[in-house]
């Protein structure tokens, strides 16, 4: 039996409690923030591969010497379309909304037009973090499995930078490593192959605790006279939390606790991963050359029943079907994050 109250009886409707997990989109603002639109289904990417080649020293009787041009490789890339939708029925309409006032007296195309905006709101959060987790997994792995209803490809980025530490005596965890100078190799490598100073350096939890812990990092701290190192941890916006700096290399290290639902590998049992792995470590550059691209998103236009393509990051879309009655809401989007410089950055797998 649902619980009666009395009309007469004076109540008060408190404020609706709706706890919803924050959207955090750390990788893609910081390092992917050169965002594009294009009016195509792909995009084509050009690479170009520099090198330090020195000017030829020549006669003056002789004259110049002709230098070869650089080539490039070009890669093309269909980004990948997600399409989260949400329906609205005639029940929803003559409910209250949560949080609603019993006698709001609000009427069914009142509640619509909020139901409208909720549900725009709940899908564009989905697919920020979605285009996050694209940006992770391009950082992390170098490729960008495309799993889901009817498709499963992988988008790869031919990464090579990655190292699996499979040493126990060279493992974080373990006394015999030596944190700071995998770092400093690691980072030598970008400058050498990738051209950039790595300046970010990003740990899962259980590495960052392995790393302030170890005997060789507590020693370089305690170092007197030289500031070499600091380790002290501060939250920050976004879901990063700063741990410290190694002043000699210029690296700020940070933890980015955030996960996602994994849906599609288990679907029976899913589970909450971390967008950064366990036990990973990797170092970036905030001067590095990546982007947020966006292809074009075509829908059916229901006045002229013709195709349109529309340029944009999100593109919603609206319709209607009846027996029953119901109204369907879509948001449509291409993402595809790309970096460009495939050896600016590097990731190591190190517990």
């Amino acid at each position: 039996m649902p619980n009666e109250f009395s009309i007469y009886e004076p109540r008060t409707m408190g404020k609706v409690v709706s706890r919803m997990p924050a959207v955090r989109t750390f990788f893609r603002t910081t390092f992917f923030k050169n965002v594009e639109t294009f009016q195509t289904k792909s995009v084509d990417v050009d690479f170009k591969k520099g090198n330090r080649a020195l000017a030829p020293f020549v006669h003056r009787k002789i004259g110049g010497k002709t230098i070869p041009n650089s080539g490039y490789q070009t890669k093309t890339y269909t980004p990948p379309l997600v399409a989260p939708n949400k329906i609205t029925t005639v029940d929803d309409l003559l409910a209250r909304l949560p949080g609603e006032n019993i006698f709001s007296g609000k009427s069914p195309a009142e509640r619509a037009v909020e139901k409208l905006a909720n549900d725009f709101a709940e899908l564009n959060e989905m697919i920020v973090r979605r285009e996050e987790w694209m940006a992770a997994q391009a950082i992390f792995t170098g490729t960008i499995p495309i799993v889901g209803d009817g498709i499963n490809e992988v988008i790869d980025f031919s990464f090579t930078n990655n190292e699996t530490i499979k040493d126990t005596a060279k493992k974080w965890s373990a006394s015999t490593s030596d944190p700071i100078a995998d770092i400093k190799r690691w980072r030598k490598k970008v400058q050498k192959t990738g051209f950039v100073n790595c300046n970010v350096c990003i740990m899962a939890d259980d590495v960052a605790t392995a790393f302030i812990n170890h005997e060789k990092v507590q020693k370089l701290l305690d170092t007197k006279g030289y500031d070499l190192a600091a380790i002290k941890p501060r939250e920050l916006p976004n879901g990063v939390t700063y741990i410290g700096t190694l002043h000699a290399e210029g690296v700020d290290i940070y933890t980015y606790n955030e996960w996602y639902l994994d849906d599609w590998t288990d679907p029976e049992n899913m589970s909450e991963q971390p967008i950064v792995p366990d036990g990973t470590v990797t170092l970036l550059s905030t001067g590095a050359d990546y982007s947020m691209y966006y292809g074009a998103v075509t829908l059916l236009d229901e006045k002229t029943q013709n195709f349109i393509t529309v340029e944009g990051a999100k593109v919603p879309d609206s319709w209607i079907e009846r027996n029953p009655s119901r109204r369907f809401l879509q948001l449509n989007s291409n993402p595809l994050p790309v970096p460009h410089e495939v050896d600016s950055w590097y990731t190591a797998k190190v517990l």
